[in-house]
């Protein structure tokens, strides 16, 4: 044998024996996740690693406990109220991994794979039940109640005195208020056909990194017999066979974005649309949009759920302060924001497995005081490496805020300076919350702060088109914190963040009245989104091209129009398009000379539109109403 070799297996030997603390110290915990077979988390399961009783944890409310493997291979044992215990190995291999072990309640038959297929990885089978990995979803997905979220078995987490405020950051402290950090909007669904030049140019090398992909589009529009768009509906995109390759819910507009191989191989089969009991097939959305009509009637819930997630680890000190002062101004004009809505506000912050906490929360509620208390209470510290730990905060804003299943908007706002780890642990946890996400029609809008690389650029902006968000990315404008990333985009229109997100908030939620006559009225009105709709294309307005008013280049009639929309150019334009309220491109001309153009818009909801050109190097809009 090799003398080196020995002399190496001796020197291992004397620091395994001798020196445990210096080896362990590297390591990574493994961290368990316990859920029930609906995977609500299991907070309070007690669970005991080796045979001593001394030697247990209890999950926290996220179902978490983390526990550094110091041996080969220890026994664990998970026992929690009302539910069989199950036993397992964890390896010292496991370290850094993610398991997510499922217990099957003490009333209920044991069944394999209950509530939806998960595909099986390294895991010992017992006597007790099986345990799985975090190795994400298999293709077939079953979702409870036709999409509806799993009863949650959670309760508020107290802060229990370690939320320390660092300073005081009232607005008279240090000059911090709101309305001082600027950022500008990448609406990947207003510029569809940029998106996917990014898509499969620019940022083609860093999709694998995330495995990500948000290229095969799918619209569908579900309205009823008046033409009412109809809200939180589930939408799935299926195969021949029925199985679901992805879920959605219909947002204020009642549309639904769904994803052909987001996060599995593409399906290259036939696909189709189901809602509820109608099924159509599928086409692209370059196809154009597939609408359905069910035989339902108007019945628009006047709430909507606003939710911020922080990053709340030490790189986030430079800006933290100034984001407290704006999501609290947000949170209050966002309950004006729209007349008659009433909004619920809530927040969690989250770090990094070894920091102080992963998460904390303020479950969603209608007393705005008390997510403005917990917001105050939070400081940036910790981290300590790039990545911090986005799947776990998104795990637990599903899970454990406490939507309203009947909302007409659920948004969540993701503020952030940095991406979650790629492992196949952690990835696959990502992928998991993601599809939730989109299923419970939770939509992600990521607010990215100094700091983010490119690579994280392409995740913010695949996780805003998976859940139908945007993103948004602070600027060095304000002259606050590091450098910002400059998105890959055309052009970027700065504002101030609080504005953005106050306006984000209304396009989410504003919807037509069931009485559509005395609506039409007040939406013709003056709006204040129309300054700020994205351009279709990257034409820029020419500084050196002559200011048009809108009627010197088009009229559009009839407005309000119900079948058909007819516009009239006066003068050849480079573009011609239809966009809703929030930016979406719906029907598209790339050139149109001087003549008459029809859009038939018969299978749109009823709802605010705008109808862009682009003539003679200047942009011009104008506002319609589909009743």
């Amino acid at each position: 044998m090799n003398i080196n070799n020995v002399l190496m297996k001796r020197l291992f030997l004397f620091l395994l024996l001798c020196c445990p603390g210096l080896i362990w110290a590297q390591m990574k915990p493994v961290t368990i996740i316990v859920t029930d077979t609906t995977d609500a988390l299991i907070a309070g399961a007690q669970v005991r690693f080796g045979t001593s009783k001394k030697n247990t944890s209890v999950t926290q409310y996220d179902g978490r406990v983390d526990y550094i493997p110091t041996r080969s291979s220890i026994k664990v044992k998970i026992e929690a109220e009302n539910y069989v215990s199950t036993s397992f190995k964890i390896r010292r291999t496991d370290a850094g991994k993610t398991l997510c072990i499922r217990l099957t309640p003490l009333h209920k038959k044991k069944t394999r794979n209950t509530g939806r297929h998960i595909r099986k990885g390294k895991g010992e089978k017992t006597e007790d039940g099986e345990v799985y990995y975090t190795l994400g979803l298999s293709r077939s997905l079953v979702y409870h109640k036709d999409g509806a979220k799993p009863e949650l078995m959670y309760e508020k987490a107290a802060l229990d005195g370690t939320g320390e405020v660092e300073e005081d950051i009232s607005a008279s402290s240090n000059g911090i208020s709101a309305g001082m950090l600027t950022a500008g909007e990448v609406n990947d669904f207003a510029k569809w056909n940029l998106w996917n030049s990014v898509f499969a140019g620019s940022h083609k090398r860093f999709v694998d990194d995330w495995k990500i992909r948000t290229n095969e589009r799918y619209t569908a529009q579900i309205v009823n017999r008046q033409g009412y768009p109809l809200v939180n509906r589930a939408v799935s995109l299926v195969d021949a066979k029925g199985n679901t390759l992805f879920m959605a819910r219909t947002d204020n507009t009642g549309r639904a974005e769904l994803w052909n191989g987001l996060v599995k191989p593409y399906e290259q089969g036939a696909l189709f649309i189901l809602c509820e009991k109608q099924k159509v097939p599928a086409r692209r959305f370059a196809d154009g949009i597939i609408t359905l009509v069910l035989e339902d009637a108007c019945d628009n819930d006047a709430t909507a759920d606003v939710f911020f997630v922080v990053d709340a680890t030490g790189s986030m000190a430079d800006e933290m302060h100034y984001l407290q002062a704006e999501m609290k101004d947000v949170i209050r004009r966002s309950q004006s924001a729209v007349p008659g809505l009433q909004i619920r506000t809530g927040a969690l912050v989250y770090r990094d497995h070894t920091d102080e906490y992963l998460t904390r929360i303020a479950r969603l509620t209608d007393d705005i005081e008390a997510t403005q208390t917990f917001l105050d209470k939070q400081y940036a510290s910790g981290g300590g490496d790039y990545e911090e730990a986005i799947p776990e905060a998104l795990m637990a804003t599903i899970n454990a805020a406490g939507w309203n299943d009947d909302a007409r908007a659920r948004i969540a706002f993701l503020v952030l300076d940095a991406p979650c780890h790629q492992d196949s642990a952690t990835l696959a946890l990502l992928h998991e919350q993601i599809e939730h996400a989109a299923a419970y029609g939770i939509r992600l809008v990521p607010v990215v702060c100094s700091g983010l690389q490119e690579s994280g650029e392409l995740l913010m902006r695949s996780l805003a088109l998976a859940t139908n968000g945007t993103s948004f990315f602070l600027t060095d404008d304000s002259g606050i914190g590091g450098t910002h990333l400059k998105p890959t985009t055309d052009t970027l229109k700065v504002e101030h963040l609080n504005d953005m997100l106050v306006r984000t908030i209304i396009e989410y939620t504003r919807m037509p009245d069931c009485d559509l006559s005395s609506w039409q009225e007040q939406a013709l009105a003056d709006d204040p989104i129309e300054s700020f709709l994205p351009n279709p294309t990257d034409e820029p307005n020419r500084p050196d091209a002559p200011v048009v008013r809108p009627e010197e280049v088009m009229q559009v009639m009839p407005n309000p129009c119900h079948d058909q929309l007819e516009v009239v150019l006066k003068t050849d334009v480079q573009g011609l398009y239809l966009i809703d309220m929030s930016g979406k491109t719906i029907l598209a001309r790339s050139t149109a000379a001087v003549g008459s153009y029809t859009f038939s818009v018969s299978g749109l909801a009823a709802g605010v539109y705008f109808v862009k050109a682009y003539a003679n190097g200047r942009w011009v809009t104008v506002k319609v109403i589909k009743a």
